[in-house]
């Protein structure tokens, strides 16, 4: 990839890792409120938000390195 790539990556899914991660921890927050168990879409966002923290972290990594 190039860095042009790498970048405009970084710009747009590291905002919305940061907004998912929000989102999720919002809801685990309100159902524990509640005394249920963090709904299955939460789980979903959350774990769609890390891989995409991973992913930009991983890229930006990789960029450096070369």
């Amino acid at each position: 990839m190039t860095p042009v790539q790498i970048n405009w990556l970084t710009l747009i899914l590291a905002p919305l890792g940061v907004i998912g991660l929000l989102v999720a921890f919002t809801a685990a927050r309100s159902a524990a409120g509640r005394g249920e168990p963090m709904p299955g879409w939460g789980k979903a966002v959350q774990g769609v938000a890390i891989a995409f923290v991973l992913l930009v972290a991983l890229m930006n990594l990789a960029a450096s390195g070369s």
